[in-house]
């Protein structure tokens, strides 16, 4: 993979921008590879979590963000996280089966992935 593909799956995961515009970048940039090129860590989660937080991002761009993750299987997660990441990205990206997007389900998230870090 080229560097310039890895830095649209960089961007998508550090939201650079907007995520319409980062999903079909980092989706095309991926071209079909199944091999970990970028690795999604709980401080990564925990930057999106704060960044919808501060209203950098809305509700629907966060569950965006988290389904196109958890989609790509470029975007590698750490072993040592994964279960706990991998739930944070199903429960994110599909509110409707857990709790409504809001500060207080992204405070409890950011709790979690913090207790996990340290």
């Amino acid at each position: 993979m080229h560097q310039q593909d890895n830095q649209k799956l960089l961007d998508l995961l550090h939201l650079n921008g907007r995520v319409n515009d980062l999903a079909p970048a980092a989706q095309s940039a991926s071209h079909g590879e199944v091999n970990d090129v970028v690795c999604l860590c709980p401080e990564i989660a925990i930057t999106a979590l704060e960044k919808f937080i501060r209203g950098d991002i809305s509700a629907q761009e966060l569950i965006d963000w988290a389904e196109v993750v958890h989609s790509l299987e470029t975007i590698g997660i750490p072993e040592e996280h994964e279960d706990l990441l991998l739930q944070f990205l199903f429960e994110i990206s599909t509110p409707e089966l857990f709790q409504e997007i809001n500060t207080e389900t992204c405070s409890r998230w950011i709790s979690r992935l913090r207790r996990a870090t340290s």
